[in-house]
């Protein structure tokens, strides 16, 4: 029996809005995104009821985390500035709008789309397993030339610019992820997967809606209104409101509004297709276990490889080695990693693979936000070696429990609530802030105003980060 779907749509609109602000504040970018996707896919799987789905959440987190990973790859702070950038020349709001909105229902209908076939596939009656294979062989193929076709030449310079471009400074990527659309709904419409087109529907509307919204709320925070006031007034004035994490807020509110709804409607096609695998007592898994547990952990190794990838890029110290490596070797390398997240893990999750799951529910989403804050937001520290050694060490351990016995969901979703806002804490209120906060404390006369829109924007975490916890003490502990 399924649960309550109004205490579902609220919950999943909550863990999505935390997810996406988390995402936007600890670590961003692809990676960032894993987070709201896992949230997002939880949700989905409490509300069927299904003890089968319960004992297997991670598939359906961990398929849904990385889809949300594609969607990642697309820049769009140059996009924004065609709204937000009044004074420049480039100020452009219905090109801004427009684009904003194409790239959420990206962005929101990738991650939608593998969240819910990974539903019908794990009822072994839809997919097939040559599906995956075939579909994920051609991804990294099929992701450059949808990047040549819509993105090249990208050569501002001298004038050499794509057709259809959103962007006058920044290189867009956003033809990769249109030709993996339209081989998705391929896939989908051949196999007659009317679910997943219903979720893919849910998260793309919802993900240009939060968008626009967002932005447009940004953009009036941002900037005094007709009667010269601002928005906010003396919060503005005092600099208290984040404009940029509300923007984020009500995307995730928006996507995890869309995604529920969507999955309200079509769990009931989706649910008859999975009335075997109730039935037996298991989802389908066409791969042999131990040649799924050992193929799981190579690409665990893999994913733990990519860090040495960034080391050298990532150091400060200006020796020889450092200089050989510029920005372009930077992109090589984020090239390189992307498949060891987005092609050969996501593969053996839409086939059943547990292990390969629980890998990337727990571990992994340590390991993305360890990595990105050892290698380059805590590098001014000055015990920084130190940081990282001890950031190894707990993903040492972390990964030796991992190949134990594993994580229970409970322990998953503390993680994700408490964790991620752990590093965040560690980074906002280093001790070069804090030493800068009080300094303006004695300027600005206002304790809090010192602080900025962390006054309001940390505490609006806390209190989501309760409400999750609370929920996820009654229902997974």
């Amino acid at each position: 029996m399924t649960q309550n779907p109004v205490i579902f749509i609220i919950f999943s609109m909550l863990a999505m809005c935390f997810g996406w602000g988390i995402r936007g504040s600890a670590i961003g970018g692809e990676k960032g995104a894993m987070l709201p996707g896992a949230f997002m896919g939880i949700m989905c799987v409490w509300y069927t009821g299904s003890e089968l789905l319960m004992d297997n959440v991670f598939l359906f987190a961990a398929a849904c985390a990385l889809g949300y990973f594609y969607g990642g790859m697309e820049p769009y702070a140059s996009t924004m500035a065609l709204i937000l950038h009044h004074d420049k020349p480039r100020y452009n709001p219905p090109m801004g709008y427009l684009a904003l909105a194409f790239k959420g229902t990206i962005w929101g209908g990738l991650g939608s789309a593998f969240l819910g076939i990974s539903f019908s596939a794990m009822s072994g009656v839809v997919y097939k397993w040559y599906d995956f294979v075939i579909f994920f062989a051609l991804v990294p193929l099929s992701q450059e030339i949808g990047y040549r076709i819509f993105n090249t030449p990208y050569d501002p310079e001298h004038g050499r610019m794509p057709k259809i471009g959103f962007s006058e400074d920044s290189r867009e990527e956003w033809g990769r992820n249109v030709v993996i659309i339209a081989e998705l709904l391929i896939m989908m419409v051949v196999r007659r997967d009317i679910f997943s087109i219903i979720m893919w529907l849910g998260g793309m509307l919802f993900g240009a809606i939060g968008w626009v919204i967002g932005i447009g709320l940004y953009d009036r925070e941002c900037h005094p209104l007709k009667n010269g006031k601002r928005m906010f007034g003396k919060l503005d004035e005092l600099d208290i409101i984040d404009g940029w994490k509300m923007m984020e807020l009500v995307q995730g509110l928006a996507q995890g509004f869309g995604i529920s709804v969507a999955f309200v409607l079509g769990w009931p096609l989706a649910k008859e297709k999975m009335a075997d695998a109730e039935a037996n007592g298991a989802l389908w898994h066409p791969v042999p276990q131990n040649v799924d547990t050992i193929l799981s952990w190579i690409f665990c190794a893999l994913i733990i490889l990519t860090i040495f990838l960034f080391i050298i890029p990532y150091r400060r110290n200006g020796n020889k080695i450092t200089r050989a490596f510029g920005e372009v070797d930077m992109n090589i390398v984020e090239v390189l990693e992307r498949p060891c997240y987005m092609v050969f893990p996501l593969a053996l999750i839409m086939l059943g693979s547990t292990t390969m799951a629980s890998i990337i529910c727990c571990f992994t989403m340590y390991y993305v936000i360890a990595q990105h804050d050892g290698l380059e937001r805590y590098w001014d520290y000055k015990g920084i070696k130190f940081i990282r050694i001890f950031l190894i060490l707990v993903g040492a351990v972390l990964l030796a429990i991992q190949a134990i016995r594993g994580y229970t969901l409970w322990e998953t979703w503390i993680f994700y609530c408490v964790g991620y806002l752990i590093f965040e804490f560690f980074f906002m209120f280093r001790p070069k802030l804090v030493k800068e906060n009080r300094e303006k404390t004695k300027t600005a006369g206002q304790f809090i105003a010192s602080f900025g829109c962390s006054s309001t924007v940390y505490p609006t975490y806390l209190v989501m980060m309760t409400a999750l916890l609370i929920f996820g003490g009654i229902y997974f502990k």
